[in-house]
């Protein structure tokens, strides 16, 4: 959502005709209706030096049987000059007491002030009512800057021992237990550290996934990519599109005779160097943008590499390595399945775009329903991903829903997980820092140490499979892509999501 209190200039009078996927930022990632936790965020305002917003979702859970295993929302803000115009990221108090809600809430800030996580203050489950949250900038609010507060929904993943590789899918890992003995020395120690896909050691401040941290629950959706765009500059968007900005209204993002239902186009048009386009999701191109069935809450396709790395840095969140994939689907020890989904057995279910109730809209289902449900294997004949979340609903079991140990969904299906890792690659410098908020002027992230190309084996692995392939790719253990470069540029399987430390 975007909040102000003045008209600045051009670019701001015109953003006030932005579609209601920009208007509401990512509070529509997920979809309304019982089928996923329909966060919203809503009444902006600047209270003093701070803002104050609402903020509900449903099917909200902390537990503290087992390993300790919540959900929260990551909320970041942006803020918007008169000056230059130019929406940047706005650091937050970095001390929790300087936030405040009620109710079932509590707010969690981070060291680097890139945002806080909202999530419930003692075990329970349920839905979240309507309440009030307040954050303190680190630079007070004014009377004439914008404001965007921007919400994407993470589910923790504790520290603990956890296994990786079952030994079974193509280029698996051997099923070896990973201990914080191994995340404190790091795999550097280890004579095989080759068998792990990089050509150094790997030190202990690489992401072993022993360590805590969240994970987008949901892959990146159409309406939260078409978001960031928004945010962006021309130059940046050139960058991070197929098609350049200025073209004509209704152009699609992407330059496919098929888009493989992604629907993010060109609501107005940019100025090369000047003005940035507006993108919004028009997923029936009817030209009227931000529709029920204009399949916002679709996984976003056709993201590269350098495209999915733009989204996490300006984010503040950052890629996830293999060891964390497989940690967040798999869960805790006492160990692995052979060619087990992400909902930990072999029971799979197909579900395809071609077989849809309410398809493109919040509640988009597939009409197949049981254990082991998931989009694969469509082929040539599939259309393209699914809503995020379709299979889920607060009636669904773990393997119903294709949910993980943790309760992150589509890990295996819909699309491609892209993950650092590969092969022959050295991984060595890659770290659990966190995105820093920010891109470089053409739109590249900026976060030293991330692999820049993608491609097993140029420090970027895709996992977990996606709706246009066999079921083999979709196994926990699955690396066939670890000698294939194909997520340097854009494919209609490929999306992703981020991770953060606590």
């Amino acid at each position: 959502m975007i909040f102000r209190s003045n008209t600045c200039s051009t670019r701001t009078k015109r953003s006030k005709n932005l579609p209601q996927a920009l208007l509401l930022g990512f509070a529509t990632l997920l979809s309304v209706g019982s089928h996923a936790n329909n966060i919203v965020v809503s009444n902006p305002t600047v209270v003093g030096a701070n803002l104050q917003f609402n903020i509900s979702w449903d099917n909200s859970w902390s537990t503290t049987l087992g390993p300790a295993n919540w959900d929260a929302v990551w909320i970041f803000v942006k803020r918007q000059s008169c000056t230059d115009n130019l929406w940047v990221h706005a650091p937050l108090n970095t001390n929790s007491g300087a936030h405040s809600t009620a109710g079932l809430l509590q707010v969690d800030a981070v060291s680097d002030g890139l945002g806080v996580f909202v999530r419930r203050s003692a075990a329970g489950f349920g839905n979240i009512p309507v309440t009030s949250v307040t954050i303190a900038l680190q630079t007070p609010a004014n009377g004439t800057d914008n404001f965007q507060v921007l919400g994407l929904e993470m589910v923790s993943v504790p520290e603990g021992d956890f296994y990786i590789g079952d030994g079974a899918g193509q280029y698996s890992f051997s099923s070896v237990l990973i201990t914080s003995a191994i995340q404190s020395a790091g795999l550097g120690t280890q004579s095989n550290y080759t068998s792990w896909g990089s050509t150094a050691p790997l030190p202990n401040t690489y992401p072993h996934g022993w360590n805590n941290f969240y994970i987008m629950k949901y892959e990146v959706s159409q309406d939260s990519y078409a978001s960031y765009l928004n945010c962006l500059t021309y130059n940046q968007q050139f960058s991070r599109t197929s098609i350049p900005p200025q073209n004509f209204v209704g152009t699609l993002m992407v330059n496919q005779p098929s888009a493989s239902r992604n629907g993010i186009r060109i609501k107005v048009p940019g100025v090369p160097s000047i003005m940035p386009a507006v993108y919004g999701c028009d997923l029936n191109n009817n030209g009227v943008f931000a529709e029920a069935d204009d399949g916002a809450n679709i996984a976003c396709n056709w993201l590269s590499w350098p495209d999915l790395m733009s989204y996490l840095d300006w984010s503040g969140l950052r890629p996830m390595s293999e060891f964390e994939y497989e940690k967040a689907c798999r869960g805790v020890v006492p160990g692995s399945n052979p060619n087990e989904y992400a909902w930990s057995n072999s029971m799979l279910l197909q579900a395809e775009s071609g077989a849809l109730s309410n398809a493109a809209t919040g509640t988009e289902l597939s009409t197949s329903a049981g254990n082991g449900l998931c989009a694969y294997g469509a082929g040539s004949n599939g259309k393209g991903p699914l809503r995020c979340g379709f299979a889920a609903s607060s009636g669904t079991t773990r393997f119903q829903s294709g949910g993980s140990f943790y309760g992150v969904m589509e890990l295996s299906g819909n699309v491609n997980e892209q993950c650092v890792g590969g092969y022959a690659f050295n991984y060595s410098a890659f770290t659990r820092v966190n995105g820093n908020g920010a891109i470089t002027a053409n739109g590249s992230a900026d976060t030293v140490g991330w692999p820049t190309l993608g491609g097993g084996q140029f420090g970027g692995l895709s996992r977990g499979g996606d709706w246009f392939n066999v079921s083999s790719f979709l196994r926990v253990s699955d690396r066939a892509w670890i000698i294939n470069n194909t997520n340097q540029g854009r494919l209609r399987t490929h999306g992703g999501r981020g991770v953060r430390n606590y």
